[in-house]
């Protein structure tokens, strides 16, 4: 598990502010349709008060009529409120007027920017149902987010798939030797080891606190670098350095930067990311669609948890493909809710490490969990975070996070843009949740194979990603039909040993 979540580059956001108004951004117009279908004078409300805003370079006047997910080009809360200042005290706006048409969209409101210069741009006001401000396309514009007509698809890139993490090969600047790199959505960005760094020859140009799972620690940044990723280029890109990293399956982490420049779509099936440009796209067929935060430079989403019989937990958890658990809670969360004290039966105990940083964890099976807007799993296995001196005075700024074997059980897609995944069930979500015997993780990989997927059992840890042709004479096949046996080896297990056959006919006992 990793969560590189050092802060939202405001010096490289402030500097593209800046010459996106020294360039006349005026002049280049969104293309859109002309519209306004709400109520006059509640259009007429809206422009008011955000004119006065700008004339009075008080963010304070908009409060009354921001969505409480306003966002800017995807960042919500605190990252939001700073963008808009430094929007408000940098752009030279001095009429602010409604462009009248028909649009089927009745939140949207079309309107001409207009500066001291006489230079003017188009832009439009998303409205939520209650009429409140959702997003302005013009101020995602300034921090890069550019809304097209269409959603073109821009590139299609397969990738490995290791029990759900996903591995994509990249080239780095002029260094030619491919790279294998984790796509972890609980990273704000790319991260390398310092022994990698300089073989690439990065320059350091500036340092950093980085965020990791039980504390922080001090990091290099290299800026502007360029990613190439198959046929599609990054350019501008930082990378965070760490002394070290632990991973035996790539050579450094990409984080969600290929979803705040694109709608990526994560095709477990067929192991396949879309990215598109951001703009129209109806979701896919059968999937539920639940609305996200974006407060840190990573995607927040709400969800109850109950471990035992206890009422529910509601928490913000991170939307986090580069771990390899179900849910882990962190440790405030864990301690302020009692978890470990409240009937709640630990299967297996362990550490965490991220980055160096190691914390105490205990894994056993939850009463049930539901992302809000999804059916509730019951008895789906879940990490609770204990305390030590790493962790005590740890801040996450969430609640816990929800890594790839349960996000795996989906076809995703997620849109910044509009604050939105859509989950569709794939065909690894017919089969079972992963289970644990005694000391040895469970579970079914995305081509249907039932696999050891770890173990902190050194007699077993070599087997870990194996297939599992059966268990104690019940075959891999026979146990995804009939759900039903699972429980009974649980239970069988905590008496007596069990033997594990492996495709290869190799066997272990446990």
């Amino acid at each position: 598990m990793r969560i590189v979540n050092y802060a939202i580059n405001y010096t490289l956001y402030t500097t593209l502010l800046t010459k996106s108004m020294r360039k006349g951004l005026f002049s280049s117009c969104l293309a859109i349709g002309l519209l306004s279908c709400i109520q006059p004078t509640s259009a007429q409300e809206q422009l008011r008060l955000l004119q006065e805003t700008f004339k009075k370079r008080d963010t304070a006047i908009l409060n009354p009529i921001l969505a409480d997910n306003f966002a800017i080009a995807g960042q919500t809360g605190k990252n939001a409120a700073f963008c808009l200042q430094q929007i408000v005290q940098r752009y030279p706006a001095k009429h602010i007027n409604a462009i009248e048409g028909q649009s089927k969209d009745k939140n949207k409101i079309a309107v001409l920017f207009e500066d001291e210069k006489d230079n003017r741009d188009t832009a439009y006001i998303q409205l939520n149902e209650a009429g409140k401000i959702r997003y302005i396309s013009l101020f995602d514009k300034f921090y890069g987010m550019q809304r097209k007509e269409k959603a073109n698809l821009r590139a299609t890139i397969p990738f490995e798939n290791q029990h759900g993490s996903i591995i994509l090969e990249l080239k780095i600047n002029a260094y030619e030797k491919p790279l294998r790199m984790l796509f972890d959505t609980g990273a704000d960005g790319m991260a390398v080891s310092q022994e990698l760094a300089d073989a690439i020859g990065l320059q350091v140009t500036r340092e950093n606190k980085a965020s990791v799972v039980g504390g922080s620690q001090q990091i290099k940044v290299s800026d502007n670098n360029t990613i190439k990723i198959q046929e599609l280029e990054l350019k501008d890109m930082g990378i965070a350095i760490f002394p070290n990293r632990s991973d035996d399956y790539s050579d450094g982490i990409l984080g969600n930067t290929l979803f705040r420049r694109y709608i990526t779509e994560i095709d477990y099936d067929n192991n396949l990311l879309r990215l598109y440009d951001f703009g129209p796209l109806d979701h896919p067929k059968d999937a539920k669609v639940i609305d996200f935060t974006f407060p840190s430079g990573v995607a927040h989403f709400k969800g109850n948890l109950q471990v035992a019989n206890e009422g529910n937990n509601e928490g913000e958890f991170i939307f986090d493909t580069g771990a390899a658990y179900s849910l882990i809670c962190f440790r405030p969360f864990v301690k302020q809710h009692k978890l470990l004290v409240s009937g709640f039966k630990p299967e297996s105990q362990g550490s965490t490490v991220s980055l160096g940083m190691a914390s105490p964890t205990f894994t056993g099976y939850s009463k049930s969990f539901q992302l809000t807007g999804l059916p509730a799993l019951e008895n789906m296995l879940v990490t609770l975070m204990g305390g030590n001196n790493t962790n005590k005075n740890w801040d996450p700024g969430a609640d816990g996070s929800i890594g790839v074997r349960l996000l795996s059980r989906y076809n995703i897609r997620i849109n910044l843009a509009e604050n939105e995944i859509s989950l569709q069930p794939n065909a690894l979500s017919k089969l079972p949740e992963d289970f644990m015997l005694k000391e040895q993780l469970i579970g079914w990989n995305n081509q249907g194979q039932l696999t050891l997927l770890s173990s902190i059992d050194m007699a077993a840890i070599a087997y870990k990603g194996k297939g599992i042709d059966s268990i104690n004479g019940k075959k891999a096949a026979e146990l995804s039909k009939n759900p039903k046996l699972i429980p009974a080896l649980i239970e069988q297990a905590k008496t007596e040993k069990l033997e594990i056959k492996f495709n290869d006919n190799q066997a272990i006992s446990i």
